[in-house]
This record gives C-alpha cells, structure tokens and sequence, in this order.
C-alpha cells in the first residue's frame, strides 16, 4: 500500500485529519496527554532509572508518527534525565498519511519548546515514499526508524529478532475512525516484536489511549497482560501493561476483564529461507578493521564510529576514493523501475538517507554537493512509454519525480533540450571524496593507506584473553593487524582474498570527460558569451549523464564497458561522451572545445549479476553448498531450522556500482547496526535481497555449483 499525503483542516490553527475526521494532538496541553499516556502509561522514567538503559539501547515503537509529538517527548525526558548516558534510542515508527514538509513545519510552530528537535526532524523529512527511512538525530544519540506505509505490514516485514521493541506507543487515530488500523494482525505483528523477560523493567510494554474493547481483547489474545488506568484530562481511561508470552494468562478476579482471553501457545513458523538469516545481536566490538576507502569502506567507518566503535580505514592506494567514487561529480538519483520493486525502494530510501548525511555534515555547498534537481530525459519512443508507465504504476508525488515537456526541460536546465522527461527535484551531485574525507574525520577512526591486503585469517583469541571468540588476522603491506570484526569493501578486489573467493563480481570500466568552460558571467555583466549562454542548472541524463558546471569544467558521461580492463584514457571514449551529450543537449555540446582540450578521468565500477549490492555477513562458502545441497533436486526442501553457516565477524559491502552514492550510505548504516547488535534500518525483505549468500542459493538451484 503507497503512502500518500495525509488531507489537512486547520480548525483554531492547529492540524486536524479531513480523512479520519479526528486531531493530531490535544491543542489545550498536547504535551502532558504524551507524557501522561505514553511516557508514564510506560512506566519509562521509573524503567530507565532502574535498568532499561543497561542495554545500550532503548527501543521504542508507535503506531501512527504524525507530527512526532510522543518522540520529542521521550527526547525531552532523556535529555532532562539522562543527558550523560551513553545509550542510544531507537524510535521506530508508521505512518501511512505522512504530512506533507509545509503542513508538518506549520503543525511544529505548536512546540517551540521542541524547536532543537522539531528543526532536525524537517531537515531529514522525505516526501511520500514507501519504505523504511533512517533519520539521525542528536548527534546520533537518536535514531528515528519512520515506515511509510500500512502499519500491519510494515512491523511484519522486520526481524523480532534485530528489530525487537522494549516499549509501545500505540497512537494513532481512534479506532472508530480508523479501524482498518486496528486489526487482528496488527496486534500479532506488534507481539512478534515484543519480549519477556523475568525483570519486569525489561520487558515490553504498551499503552495507549483508548480503551475499546477491540484493542484489549486483540492485545491480550497476543499474550499481553491489560489493565485499565486512569486517562488524561476529559478521557476517563486508558490502557496498558506488558508482555508476557503466548501461555495461558492467571484470571484477575479483582478485575475479570483484564485477561479474560485464553492464550494459545502457536508454534514457531519455520523460515522460508534460512540461509539468509543473520547474525545474533552481540555485543559491539570494540575494534573494526575495514578494507577498503572507497564510498563503501568511508560509510561504514562513520556509521561505525558514531556508535563509539574504534575503526581502522586500509586502503591499498595512496588516496581515498580511487575508482569510481573518485569522479569530480556523481549523479545523486534513483533510476526508477515501471513497477514498484525492492531495489526501487532501497534507491529511494537511499537517495533520502545520503541527504540527511549531507545536511548533517553541511555538504551541500555547491562546491562538495548540490541539491540542483535531475531531468531523466526520454531520448527514444520507448523510453518516453516507459516514463508515463513509470508515473503510472509507482503512484508517487511531484515532490518525488513530474513529468516535463521538452519546453519545461530546457527552462529547467537553461539550454535547449529537444524532449520530454522526468524532472526529480530532490536529486542532485556529489564529490564523493569530499563526502568521504567528511565522514572519516572523526577521532575514532584511523586511516593507512598504501595498505594492500594480502591474507584474511580467522585466528583463535590468544590464552588469557577475556573471550574465547576467534579474530581476524589482517595482512598488508603496511604489517598485521588483528580486530574483532572485518568489513571488506575493496570491490572486485575482494575475490583475492581468500574467504571470498567465490564472490560474483564484476568490474565495469567507465571514462567521465570533462570539458574546460568559460567562467560563468555575472548578473552585472554586459554580455553573456555562448559558452555562459548554455550553462546548465541541473543534471542532465539519458543514455549518459552531465552535470552543471563546477570549477569552470563540464563533467559528463559515461562509459559502460564489460571488456576493456585498461584504466589509460581512449579519445573514442571522449567521442562517444560527446555524442551522448549532443543527443540530450546539442547547443551545450556545440559550445563545448575540442576534445583534444579534455581531460578524463577512468574507474571501474563493481556490479553483481542482478546489479543489487552485497552488503551484509559473509558465508561460508563451502559450508553452505554442503548444507543446503539437497537444493539441487527440490527448491522448496524443508531444512531444519538452525543458524546459516556464516563466516564469524566478517561482513560485505560492495557491487554498488554506479549506484555506490544512494545505496553505499544505506548500506553502511545497516551493516554499523548489524555489527553493534542494534536495530536495523532496512526489513528483513531487503536483508535478503542484499544477504552475500544470495547467489550461493541461485547456483545451487540451478545446479550451476560443482558437486
């Protein structure tokens, strides 16, 4: 179900539902109902004093995000109490009628208290796309989980078992007005990612507002113990209570009603596909080695170093950024499908997430970044089909991608374009190596460089040691380290070491030109020259791409090849990016020098077979063809449910291609929390299609793997 823009009233100036007919929040004391029926109604104050915070993370999940008025509550109560602690807060949330960026800027003027929040959560807001968003708030202590789309489905598509919930705000509008919500299966997904435990603080709890008898017995039926408490204000009553597992309740005979539902004690589900599970979550480590200073290896680093763990950044070259990450400008868009798919949705999430890292880390200068928009021009018959399909099926807002005219494409761009398009007005460029030398500037992270690494070895703890876990030997021409944990970001590089032999990776050669141009005129200049007279606002793209004018050079291309594996510059490359050009945007090309006065700049990408990245643990090679082999005969054989061979403490992230900047970021921040043991970024749909073992699966079903 796509999420779409919630339909505002504005009664006495304060935001009211025009679909459900109810208020977002009290307009008498908005925030006393959030700390009374929420904070209170979760016995949070009392529970992070006495021990939810001996976990180095809180989890809270809510149903129905709004304008976000219960998390700048809970934000307030851990600044006001904790302001010193070390953990970390995780608020996963839904919404399906997210407010548009105005209409939650106007709501927010009601909480000038909030300010410091509320000003971080508009610079992160996305449009109206569906999937999982990350938000990064106060300097990290924060992490804002917010679902665009159906509650139900959206808590049923994450793992109990790394997106496990310590406290429910169950909000949202009442279920009178909005009973699809509050259904059976939203009240089983929320149970899946619930927990007992024997210390009562560190159970789940819930509770809520409302007290119909729909929500009780539904909660109760999912092993829920309910008691009636007094509500705020004019509302009499309220609900809560806490998780105690699917076994029959003890009957309250003070109060019958409490838990009058008898508790079924349902066997687990076998998994679909067990060779995709992930790692338990542990404890962090303490010391991360990361092979590879590219956009994957740089992410991960920060993502990593946020979290409080000590990094160390090799790199075989001299430099960061040396293949294609190492571009002057790379194109910040997602090339959406004609049907709404899961990589379609890890770009668009993507794109949002490496924006907010860009904002937080005040890279949108014009000079590192700029926000300048993309026209996808439609440069044959069949593309321009594909694009009104596109605009078609996916459903999404102008905020995200409108259609334009030939003559709205060229106002847009300042230069005659001679077609249609798609104009994404949240896209934009990026110098991925100023980005990168952004994320790793950070005391916990240390970069060697000339560091090409020879041998992976899995390396018992030596006697005496604190753990018995085993660590990883790290070889380079730099010396040897050991470490806790390795992440191999190297690209196709990483098929040299050992461990990861059998990866399917494939380098793809690309040429980016770059043109000298005239210095851009002025508003007080006389004339503009024919070279000024072209330049361009926003990115360009059809079977190539270029991008405005930055330092006085024109960036456009590129290259996409399969066979040539040299990294020298070949003018034919040069005439094959001006072709290209000419096509999208003829006058720009015309005024451009001869290529003899270009320059170039030649990476090679690093794809997959199905061009989704590799992010995530890393198998055992071996160890999976010998355990799954009966996939060879039947598809669907019924394994016996245990753990995936999984080489210990090593994780994946590459074949980004040149996709590296939307889907890099992203995949940096599920891998941190992987490694950390926190609550993951993306659902367990998306771990699969991204899960290292995923081709290892494919082969075996299609008989491709030698016995």
């Amino acid at each position: 179900m796509q999420p779409r823009n919630a339909q505002l009233i504005w009664p006495n100036g304060k935001p009211r539902s025009e679909t459900f007919d109810d208020i977002y929040f009290n307009e008498h004391d908005n925030t006393a109902e959030t700390e009374h029926v929420f904070i209170k109604g979760n016995n949070l104050p009392a529970r992070l004093d006495t021990g939810l915070f001996k976990h180095h993370f809180l989890s809270v999940g809510e149903t129905g995000f709004g304008t976000g008025t219960n998390l700048f509550c809970l934000l307030a109560l851990i600044d006001r109490c904790h302001k010193q602690a070390t953990q970390r807060l995780y608020f996963l949330s839904t919404e399906l009628f997210p407010l548009t960026h105005a209409d939650l800027e106007h709501a927010l003027t009601s909480f000038p208290a909030f300010a410091a929040y509320t000003q971080q959560l508009l610079d992160q807001y996305p449009p109206a796309i569906k999937g999982m968003h990350r938000f990064i708030l106060n300097n990290g202590r924060c992490y804002l989980t917010l679902c665009l789309g159906d509650a139900t489905q959206s808590f049923e598509q994450l793992s109990p078992q790394h997106n496990r919930v310590d406290a429910w705000f169950l909000d949202g509008f009442a279920p009178a007005k909005n009973p699809a919500m509050w259904s059976p299966d939203l009240f089983a997904a929320i149970s899946r990612l619930s927990h007992t435990n024997e210390e009562l603080a560190l159970a789940t709890h819930f509770s809520t507002f409302t007290i119909a008898g729909t929500v009780r017995r539904g909660l109760q039926q999912e092993g829920f113990l309910v008691e009636r408490a007094t509500g705020h204000g004019t509302k009499r009553d309220m609900q809560k209570g806490y998780f105690v597992g699917h076994s029959t309740l003890p009957f309250n005979t003070e109060h019958p009603w409490v838990n009058d539902v008898p508790q079924p004690t349902p066997k687990p589900p076998r998994l679909p596909t067990p060779w995709f599970t992930l790692p338990s979550p542990a404890k962090a480590p303490e010391h991360v080695v990361i092979i590879g200073a590219g956009l994957a290896g740089c992410t991960t680093a920060e993502a990593l170093a946020r979290r409080g763990v000590r990094v160390t950044l090799l790199e075989q070259g001299d430099e960061i950024c040396q293949q294609a990450s190492g571009n002057r400008q790379g194109a910040l868009y997602a090339k959406l499908p004609v049907d709404p798919t899961l990589s379609g949705e890890l770009h668009l999430t993507g794109l949002e997430y490496t924006l907010r890292l860009l904002k937080i880390h005040h890279l949108l200068d014009g000079k590192r970044a700029d926000q300048c928009g993309l026209l996808q021009l439609a440069t044959s018959e069949k593309e321009a089909q594909r694009q009104q399909q596109l605009l078609a099926n996916n459903a999404l807002s102008q905020a995200v991608v409108k259609a334009v005219t030939a003559e709205e494409a060229s106002r847009i761009a300042n230069t005659a374009i001679p077609h249609s398009g798609l104009f994404f007005p949240r896209a934009g460029w990026v110098y991925p190596k100023a980005l990168c030398e952004a994320l790793i500037d950070h005391p916990l992270i240390t970069l060697t460089t000339h560091a090409k690494v020879t041998e992976l070895n899995l390396r018992p703890c030596p006697t005496g040691a604190t753990t018995d876990a085993q660590r990883w030997q790290i070889i380079s021409h730099q010396g040897e380290l050991t470490a806790d944990a390795v992440v191999v970001a190297n690209a196709h590089d990483a098929k040299t070491l050992t461990p990861l032999s059998q990866l399917p990776l494939k380098p793809i050669r690309g040429q980016v030109s770059s043109a000298p141009v005239a210095p851009q005129a002025s508003d007080n200049d006389q004339e503009t020259t024919s070279d000024t007279k072209h330049s361009l606002n926003t990115i360009i793209c059809g079977d190539g791409y270029c991008c405005p004018t930055v330092e006085n050079n024109l960036y456009f291309g590129a290259t996409f090849d399969l066979h040539k594996v040299t990294d020298e510059v070949r003018p034919e490359d040069h005439d094959y990016n001006l072709n290209t050009l000419s096509k999208m945007a003829p006058k720009l090309a015309e005024s451009l020098p001869p290529t003899t006065q270009w320059h170039a700049k030649v990476g090679f990408r690093c794809a997959t077979p199905d061009y989704m990245p590799i992010a995530g643990p890393a198998p055992d090679f071996d160890a999976y063809v010998s355990r799954y082999n009966k996939l060879r005969n039947d598809r669907k054989w019924p394994f016996e449910e245990s753990p995936a061979p999984l080489q210990p403490n090593l994780y994946l992230s590459m074949g980004h291609g040149s996709k590296g900047l939307i889907t890099a970021p992203l995949c940096a921040e599920y891998l941190a929390c992987l490694i950390t043991g926190e609550p993951l970024p993306i659902h367990k749909p998306m771990t699969d299609a991204l899960h290292p073992a995923r081709f290892i699966i494919k082969d075996l079903i299609r008989n491709k793997i030698g016995r």
